[in-house]
């Protein structure tokens, strides 16, 4: 039976985009001694593991206080876990500090409300490591600015400044400098594979009588349509609670494939350049000029197609999930997913059926399905920022020096040996990726086809634009449309409302962009 397949890209920042993890308020928490001392050793035997300590390392002192995405020292098959590693060594090498740990735990629309909230409330930790920044994690007014540290050299570094340490032409930095200014550093995943797929149960499919993955829109709804008829619930698609945030990417995935002449307007306006990407400030522009509204074409199109879609979504998708994993326990036949969490599928002991992934097709017979949440050929993974108020603290040499630490080469390529999927040359077929392994080929073929590079959203989208914090609200309205509480006309009437009321918002936040004279 052939189940191959292909599929996405978002940061969606996303996303993101990606997923979904976060708290109001989060108490201080220090990883064991014996999980940091463990995690040192393995740092520091394991091959290619950085070892290189500054010049200065015997002369820093203090304790730094790092805000992270999760604990990232629970569990040893997470991709994060390798930068706790890298933490520790570098600990390890600095013994008069401290290095102390303050999870942002929750859904992932949570974790961004704490980072923004306490950003401007000024009561993050000293340093904050988090996935996918949207604008609304970025304040040139209250982080600090790396643009002058990285024209400089690494101490953990031969090269000649710290920017030529970051793979890819630096593109981990791209998606985070605002105004010239770069706002995070982080590490970077070299290797065109996206960041979601879906994952598919083949029991179930051959009880449905399915005997391939659809290759068409068309042929994903003729699929879906047999598996209702069987009995079995189609598409895990939840629009609250913890995986809310999945509704999300496929209605920044549907929008993007129908606002091609909105996209091609916006771009390179208001002094920004044109690349295919749209900004938050083209994209503000773009609704202040009437160009990106409610009853555009696509934005209209997308409501009707998530509408149609709904029937094939699982029972009680209004509403949040209840415990467990339904599609570990067997009960769906797909189940969008973000590549962070193949880990926990991979080692979930209830997971005894065949299983793969693939990427839906596009909605266009004949076009490649654009990808959510990836930058191409790679792109930034686990960010690092300084507030200002660290600086005000006395504490950006300690920051400062930890975060050239794990985005120097050695940590990057140790970081990279750590991954599920270890970085890889983009282009590189998924064969020789995880060779002389069919079942681990399968089960990240959704990942990888169809291509990330020069395959992306456009990123005209409430996600991205206004931040998944706000993305909460253009679901609420989605779901009232999907429950039969308001008809289309007016749906677009309070979606129109929400678009302006929050464009507002951003020009209020940026008086620098003299929005009253576009």
């Amino acid at each position: 039976m052939n189940m191959s397949l292909s599929w996405s890209r978002i940061a969606t920042t996303l996303c993101v985009g990606l997923v979904a993890l976060f708290v109001s308020a989060c108490g201080q928490v220090t990883p064991p001694p014996e999980a940091e001392s463990a995690a040192t050793q393995a740092a520091e035997q394991a091959s290619g593991a950085p070892a290189a300590t500054a010049a200065t390392g015997s002369e820093l002192s203090g304790e730094l206080v790092i805000n992270t995405w999760g604990d990232i020292a629970a569990d040893p098959n997470h991709p994060s876990y390798a930068l706790h590693e890298l933490i520790q060594q570098w600990a390890a090498n600095h013994p008069n500090v401290t290095v102390t740990y303050q999870p942002m735990l929750g859904t992932v629309p949570e974790r961004f409300g704490y980072i923004s909230t306490n950003l401007r409330s000024q009561t993050l930790a000293d340093v904050v490591m988090q996935y996918f920044p949207s604008p609304a994690q970025l304040d040139v007014d209250l982080q600090y600015d790396f643009t002058a540290d990285l024209e400089k050299p690494n101490p953990y570094s031969s090269n000649a400044t710290w920017r030529e340490d970051f793979p890819l032409n630096a593109v981990a930095l791209r998606d985070v400098t605002v105004d010239g200014k770069v706002l995070m550093v982080g590490t970077t995943y070299s290797g065109d594979l996206g960041d979601t797929a879906v994952l598919y149960n083949q029991d179930l499919l051959e009880q449905a009588g399915v005997e391939e993955l659809p290759k068409t829109w068309d042929e994903f709804y003729a699929v879906m349509a047999k598996l209702k008829d069987a009995g079995i619930q189609p598409f895990y698609m939840p629009t609250a609670g913890t995986d809310g945030y999945i509704f999300t990417w496929y209605v920044v995935l549907t929008s993007a494939q129908l606002m091609d002449d909105v996209v091609a307007q916006c771009d390179g306006q208001a002094g920004e350049p044109q690349n295919g990407v749209i900004s938050q400030k083209e994209a503000i522009w773009c609704l202040d000029k009437g160009h990106w509204h409610a009853r555009h074409p696509g934005v209209v199109q997308t409501f009707e197609e998530m509408k149609r879609w709904s029937a094939y979504f699982h029972d009680g998708y209004l509403a949040p999930s209840p415990p467990g994993n339904m599609f570990a326990q067997g009960k769906i036949a797909f189940f969008p997913t973000v590549r962070l969490l193949m880990g926990l599928y991979e080692n979930d002991p209830n997971m005894t059926f065949e299983w793969g992934s693939f990427y839906i097709p596009a909605l266009e017979e004949g076009k490649q399905a654009l990808r959510l949440g990836n930058s191409g050929a790679g792109q930034g993974s686990q960010y690092l920022f300084i507030p200002k108020t660290t600086v005000d603290k006395g504490k950006l040499e300690l920051a400062l020096d930890l975060l050239q630490y794990v985005t120097s080469p050695d940590a990057i390529d140790y970081w990279c040996s750590r991954q599920p999927v270890p970085c890889f040359a983009p282009g590189t077929p998924i064969e020789e990726i995880m060779p002389g392994d069919p079942v681990k080929q399968e089960r990240y073929r959704g990942f990888i086809d169809p291509p990330t590079i020069d395959n992306m959203v456009s990123r005209l989208d409430v996600n991205d634009v206004f931040g998944p914090a706000i993305v909460v609200q253009e679901t609420q309205i989605l779901q009232d449309y999907l429950a039969g509480n308001a008809d289309l006309d007016q749906t677009l009437d309070k979606y129109q409302a929400f678009l302006d009321q929050q464009a507002q918002n951003v020009i209020l936040q940026h008086p620098e962009w003299d929005a009253d004279n576009w």
